[in-house]
């Protein structure tokens, strides 16, 4: 007789959650997120919006926090590479920076739902602010420090702080290219459409470059 996983009446295998696709759940849970913010999510919703039931969520997951947690580990290691890559280039401190603002500028159209989960988050002090700072803001702000200080050697810079200089980038490269829907009523859609995106990050990117690289 063949081995099989216990279930209750009406519920499913316990291991049935496994037939669940992870980066389909956790992709899901994070756009969540984003969207309603961590107190208008529930695991109930998001069991609804997978088409699963609740119980697979709390015996794959546990927690709602654990969730969360996992959600945006696995979103922003997906996202990250694309421009903290460019610390390593082997390239000349100035080339390296000017790389990193141009795809960062391009990173903001195409990763949206982290803006909005950042904006979000960073209005208020919560352990999951602190784990976004801890795990990925702080180690990013280090190697921007580096790599602007390596840049102030060979020539002048704004002097402008990596805080204020990633605000600039993220609540505001970034959000001008998740607020599609403000953009549009101000006259801007064609702006940041799929269409248009991608060259008017080049054109914010100089436009950042050339303040931040302007001689005194």
């Amino acid at each position: 007789m063949l081995d099989r996983p216990l279930r209750t009446r009406g519920r499913p295998a316990l291991n049935a959650c496994d037939a669940v696709d992870e980066d389909r759940l956790l992709g899901l849970a994070f756009a969540t997120f984003a969207e309603r913010g961590y107190e208008g999510t529930t695991l109930r919703d998001l069991s609804k919006r997978l088409g699963v039931s609740h119980n697979l969520l709390n015996v794959r997951f546990g927690r709602k926090e654990d969730l969360w947690t996992r959600a945006v580990d696995w979103r922003m290691a997906q996202a990250s590479s694309f421009v903290a890559s460019v610390f390593d280039e082997k390239a000349d401190p100035e080339i390296r920076l000017r790389h990193l603002i141009q795809r960062f500028c391009l990173w903001a159209t195409l990763n949206a739902d982290i803006v909005a989960l950042t904006n979000v988050e960073g209005c208020r002090s919560t352990w999951r602010l602190d784990h976004i700072v801890d795990c990925f803001v702080r180690p990013f702000q280090q190697r921007l420090d580096a790599l602007l200080e390596a840049v102030r050697l060979r020539r002048s810079v704004f002097d402008l702080s990596t805080p204020a200089l990633m605000a600039l980038l993220v609540q505001g490269v970034g959000y001008y290219f998740s607020a599609i829907p403000l953009q549009q009523r101000l006259g801007a859609g064609a702006e940041v459409d799929s269409d248009h995106a991608a060259g008017q990050a080049a054109r914010l990117a100089e436009f950042v470059l050339a303040a931040l690289l302007s001689e005194p």
